[in-house]
């Protein structure tokens, strides 16, 4: 029987349900599985029931983010009873959690930390002095390598990005995946073609620069169809409010719960991915989830894992670029039902959480 422990968040309605979802099958096959959940956060540990195995559910000492001395005692404690012999760690975790698990193992337990986040993406977005940055680099640069045995990426882009910014060529990829919810697509209005953006309102993700070419476009295009969705919150949220205000054909949604997903999506024609820089956008795999098609800007990881005119329409994230992706669209709207077809097949092969959970496995074995 092997002890593994995760960090993330232990949850079935979130992406996080990635994690949810390897704890519990590899505590099915007869291991150990400690995980310590952010979000929720469990005032008690509990046991979960499993085949064969056993899940012990933890969350830290209290709801902050742990990243405090406390925290870093209590996970010690923890560590020593347990003793896990295999760590993958996410996020706010990673630095406790792979630290001090090789520490206390002198060297031997195997530790899986994850690139969630391109470094161009936090540079864009995180408001932090240039000090403060640089010494956050430096501090994960020295972590990367001292103290993990491979770094989970979800792409092509984040192995490359964690090469060029940490100097470190232990990135192994892994896609993410989402959980299957679909149920069945919705019947779409024929006399529009809705574009939906979901996620967060920040610089990197180029939400600005796709309001000013829609209403650009639709200034130049007075019979257009397309109609605009936006839902979101971030720190652009009263920018892109005041911009898409009076526009008819901008709805903007602010943030939507997480049950409310789905549906925005299935009932969208298109779902848009403008960014910047982005790793791979969970929107996307839930649009697709939704047999809804993408069109995803070529400076993400996940539209190196798609087909141009099969499941997606992929575009250069600039204003002019938006320009003919919108010409794009309604010249080949007669192609989407084939295209969202292709958005499920495609979701279905690559983005499941089962080969997700057995290539994670393998991962495991083989450290």
């Amino acid at each position: 029987m092997k002890t593994i422990l995760i960090a993330h968040n232990y949850t079935e309605n979130s992406f996080a349900y990635m994690s949810y979802y390897l704890a519990r099958s590899i505590a099915s096959e007869g291991n150990k599985v400690v995980f310590i959940s952010y979000r929720p956060f469990f005032n008690k540990a509990f046991d979960e029931n499993v085949e064969k195995g056993k899940l012990i559910v933890h969350s830290w000492p209290t709801e902050n983010r742990p990243v405090k001395f406390r925290d870093a005692i209590w996970f010690a404690k923890l560590y020593l009873k347990y003793k896990p012999s295999v760590i993958i760690s996410h996020f706010v975790s990673v630095n406790i959690t792979i630290i001090l698990s090789k520490i206390l193992s002198l060297g031997k337990v195997k530790t899986f930390p994850y690139y969630h986040t391109l470094s161009s993406q936090i540079q864009q977005d995180v408001s932090s002095s240039f000090f403060k940055k640089v010494i956050k680099k430096i501090r994960k640069q020295l972590v990367y390598k001292w103290f993990a045995n491979a770094i989970i990426c979800p792409s092509d882009l984040a192995k490359e990005d964690l090469k060029i910014h940490f100097k470190n060529s232990k990135g192994i990829k892994i896609v993410n995946p989402i959980r299957d919810r679909f149920k069945e697509k919705e019947d779409l209005n024929p006399d529009f073609i809705e574009i939906s953006y979901l996620g967060r309102l920040e610089p990197s993700k180029g939400v600005i620069d796709l309001v000013n070419a829609f209403l650009k476009y639709k200034m130049g295009h007075q019979g257009s169809r397309i109609i605009l969705n936006i839902a979101g919150s971030g720190s652009q949220y009263n920018e892109i409010q005041e911009l898409s205000r009076d526009h008819t054909d901008i709805i903007f949604f602010g943030a939507l719960p997480y049950n409310e997903i789905d549906a925005y999506l299935n009932k969208s024609h298109y779902a848009i991915i403008p960014s910047k820089f982005d790793n791979l956008p969970t929107v996307g795999l839930e649009a697709m989830m939704n047999g809804t098609p993408v069109l995803i800007s070529d400076n993400t990881g996940l539209s190196l894992e798609l087909t141009d005119g099969v499941e997606c329409f992929k575009f250069n994230p600039t204003i002019e670029g938006m320009l003919i992706l919108f010409d794009k669209i309604e010249k080949n709207i007669i192609s989407h039902k084939i295209m969202s077809g292709n958005a499920r097949k495609t979701f279905s092969e690559k983005f499941g959480v089962e080969s997700y959970s057995n290539a994670m496995k393998k991962i495991i074995d083989s450290n």
